[in-house]
């Protein structure tokens, strides 16, 4: 019960002061006197290691056991160090810091730190100091009690790269009206487990009281949100149960007092889901019928499309992988490529780590890092592929971000078994998969093929589809493979999925009904010179007949014995098909005459 809690005396009084109100609207402090330093009681070691914290020592302890019961992050310095000053300023710039893990910092204006009339002593609500910390020789103490501004906290803590308990909580809104009800009852505890005396006036520094926010709500608003009536009286108690004050009210229209805590309610709708989570998802009726409205649905449709290709990848043993966008800026360096250059990275203003401060402008490192790890386990013989985004930024405010399909092959085909002989996956292995998807996608008509310029890839081929750049193939530089660590050669396949789409919408598919009557096949064994080709025969005899004529093909090729040395023999067939009737032998004979005599005339053919 804090209302124990009672000065001894004021021999230890401490002076604050707050040079920056705005990154620091609460602070306050007590000093306690005569404390002994030992390990906590079994009692508070077990609640801590309940949770994953490791036991220090009883002060450390308690202030860790106070921020876990009541939410109010805690900091005790050596009051000796402190030196009867407390100053909470801003570092000066690149101002040197030692934190209690024994690293030198270099801070920035903008970290808000605790001090001494002279020196630093902790980053504010976000890690202690090891000169002022909590030591076995430390016989009195200063207990810190302060609401820190979240996003001034969040901000230090993502640049010097911690993120500790008191970070945690003072980032996402603390209550800043409960600051000396904690205080209280960690130097209450203190006073029962290391002994002391409390040897100042509690110090309060709260220039603006931050105050609760005010909403409007309206029961019919609920309502309509909700699909539910809920009764009256009943969203009154939530709102008791919730410590959310009714300020006024008329007519079901009411303002509300919000604690100052309660960061994340601010507005109508969040007052609605506060109702909702406390009435019950479980408790709204949903009916069977629900009234709906057909909406236009974009052709075409972009999840459907790329659910089609993940089956059929799938189905031929591929792996889907999921990657972060956010990749490393060191990655540029290793790809050495035109389209992928330092000054188009978009980078992270608060960057989770060195490892992760940039979008990635490649799917590429990202599908190399997977290799990697699994080739580490043992596991090298991989087919994957992976949907996703790039992002690059060319010109001041201007970004640009392009979706792709990218997959890649490495190790063996199949692994190693007794029925096959271990063969690698290859460059055509990857070209047919490449043509496997564009053909499942029916894009693949009248498409280009030429060298790539992709300065990632050894060698490889480029695929334009109406005068638009498809898809990359080719084999990873081996010094990109190196410096990923990866041993086996890499095949990659980096399909635009942007363009794919685009090529959708243009793509139109063309139908008939099968033919309800019989086809015709005859065959033509020709004598021809060494330099015709089959190409001049098949635009010949479409020539002869466009309408009857469906086929022409080659199915044998003969030369040397009993020929002459320039000459050589062809065996051709053609099919022919009305589809309005059936065919006569005196119409098919005509047909094919006339194929036969044009030969004949045009290419110096003979019959056999």
């Amino acid at each position: 019960n804090v209302n124990q809690f009672k000065v001894d005396n004021t021999n230890a009084k401490v002076n604050i002061k707050v040079e920056d109100s705005e990154r620091c609207p609460r602070y306050a402090g007590v000093s306690i006197s005569g404390v002994k330093i030992a390990p906590s009681p079994d009692w508070i070691q077990n609640r801590l290691r309940s949770i994953g914290l490791s036991p220090i020592n009883n002060v450390a302890d308690i202030t860790n056991f106070v921020l876990h019961e009541l939410g109010q992050p805690l900091h005790a310095f050596d009051a000796d160090v402190v030196n009867e000053n407390v100053v909470v300023r801003t570092a000066k710039d690149k101002e040197k810091f030692t934190t209690l893990d024994e690293v030198e910092r270099e801070l920035s204006t903008e970290d808000l730190m605790i001090c001494n009339d002279k020196d630093a002593m902790c980053i504010a609500g976000v890690f202690g100091g090891i000169e002022s910390g909590i030591s076995d020789k430390t016989t009195n103490v200063f207990l810190e009690s302060a609401y820190f501004n979240p996003v001034s906290v969040r901000k230090s803590a993502k640049r010097q790269g911690l993120n500790t308990d008191a970070s945690f909580r003072f980032e996402r809104g603390i209550d800043p009206n409960f600051t000396i009800y904690a205080l209280k009852r960690a130097a209450l505890l203190i006073q029962e487990i290391a002994g002391g005396e409390i040897s100042s006036e509690i110090t309060d520094l709260y220039p603006n009281r931050i105050e609760d926010f005010k909403v409007d709500f309206s029961i019919q608003k609920c309502h309509d949100l909700l699909g539910e009536e809920i009764p009256k009286d009943k969203i009154e108690l939530i709102f008791k149960v919730l410590d959310i004050n009714i300020d006024s009210e008329k007519d079901g229209n009411y303002v509300l007092n919000v604690p100052a805590f309660r960061v994340d309610v601010q507005r109508e709708a969040d007052i609605v889901e506060e109702i909702l989570r406390i009435y019950g998802y479980n408790n709204i009726y949903i009916p069977n019928k629900v009234n709906s409205s057909l909406a236009y649905a974009p052709k075409p449709d972009k999840q459907k499309v790329q659910n089609l290709i993940s089956d059929l990848l799938t189905s031929n043993g591929f792996a889907e992988i999921m990657s972060n966008s956010l990749t490393s800026s060191k990655y540029v360096d290793i790809a050495k490529a035109n389209h992928i250059k330092e000054e188009f990275n978009v980078r992270m203003l608060n960057p989770l780590s060195v490892d992760l401060d940039v979008m990635r402008q490649t799917l590429l490192f990202s599908g190399l890092e997977s290799i990697t790890r699994n080739q580490n386990r043992k596991n090298a013989d991989l087919k994957l592929y992976e949907f996703g985004k790039t992002y690059q930024k060319f010109n001041e405010g201007e970004y640009n971000e392009t979706e792709f399909l990218s997959i890649f092959l490495t190790g063996s085909k199949e692994g190693d078994n007794w029925y096959n002989s271990n063969e690698k996956v290859n460059f055509y292995s990857a070209k047919g998969t490449l043509e496997q998807v564009l053909g499942r996608l029916g894009i693949l008509k009248n498409y280009n093929v030429k060298p790539v310029k992709n300065d990632l890839f050894e060698d490889g081929l480029q695929y334009t589809i109406a005068k638009k750049k498809v898809a990359d193939i080719g084999w990873i530089r081996k010094d990109i493979l190196k410096q990923t660590d990866i041993k086996n050669d890499v095949y990659y396949i980096e399909i635009n999925w942007n363009v794919v789409l685009e090529l959708l919408v243009m793509n139109k598919v063309k139908y008939k009904e099968l033919a309800k009557f019989p086809a015709v096949k005859r065959d033509l064994s020709l004598l021809l010179d060494k330099k015709i080709k089959f190409e001049e025969i098949a635009q010949i005899a479409k020539d002869c007949d466009k309408r009857l004529l469906k086929e022409v093909s080659l199915f044998d090729v003969y030369q040397g014995k009993n020929l002459a040395e320039d000459k050589k023999s062809y065996a051709v067939s053609f099919i022919l098909q009305d589809e309005e009737k059936t065919m006569n032998d005196k119409v098919i004979n005509k047909i094919m005459y006339k194929i036969q005599t044009s030969l004949e005339s045009k290419l110096g053919a003979e019959l056999r």
